[in-house]
C-alpha cells in the first residue's frame, strides 16, 4: 500500500511540474514597448552651409544613428540681413537624423566643437521629440538594435 501511495504522489508531482512548464511556455512575453531598455527617439535637424552636410552626417553615424537624410535648401532672408551678418551664401544643407534621446548631449557637444573651430561651419541645430513610431522592427532599425 505504501508503494501505491508513493506512486500516486510521484504522478501528482510530475503532473504538477508538467502543468507549470506548460503554463510557463504559454506565457506571453512582455510587449517590446514596456521593456525598460527602450529609449525615446528624437528627430535631430541641423541646417548648415551647402557642402557641410557630410561632416554632420559623419557625426550622426559616429553616434549610432542608422539613418540620415540630406536635403538641399535656400535661405529666404533679404540681402540686407546677409550683409549685416556677413553671410555670402544662401544655399543650405539640411540634415535630418533619428537618434536615441540618450546620445543627444554627445552629438550636441560634437556639433559645438565643429561650429566653434571653423568659421565655415555655422548653422542651426534643434531636436523634436517623437511621441510614437509605427512598428517595433522600424524602432529597432533606428536604434541599431537590429539591421535590415
Amino acid at each position: 500500500m505504501a508503494e501505491k501511495e508513493k506512486e500516486v504522489k510521484e504522478v501528482k508531482k510530475a503532473k504538477s511540474v508538467s502543468k507549470k512548464v506548460i503554463e510557463k511556455s504559454n506565457e506571453v512575453p512582455p510587449a517590446f514597448e514596456t521593456r525598460k531598455d527602450i529609449k525615446k527617439l528624437v528627430l535631430y535637424t541641423v541646417i548648415v552651409s551647402r557642402g557641410q552636410g557630410d561632416n554632420i552626417i559623419r557625426i550622426f553615424k559616429a553616434n549610432k544613428s542608422s539613418a540620415q537624410f540630406l536635403q538641399f535648401g535656400r535661405g529666404t532672408y533679404k540681402k540686407s540681413f546677409h550683409e549685416i551678418f556677413d553671410i555670402e551664401d544662401t544655399e543650405k544643407d539640411i540634415v535630418y537624423s533619428l537618434v536615441r534621446e540618450d546620445v543627444v548631449p554627445e552629438i550636441k557637444k560634437e556639433l559645438d566643437i565643429l561650429f566653434a573651430n571653423s568659421k565655415k561651419h555655422i548653422g542651426i541645430a534643434y531636436t523634436i521629440n517623437l511621441t510614437s513610431i509605427v512598428g517595433v522592427k522600424l524602432y529597432k532599425f533606428f536604434t541599431q538594435t537590429v539591421r535590415g
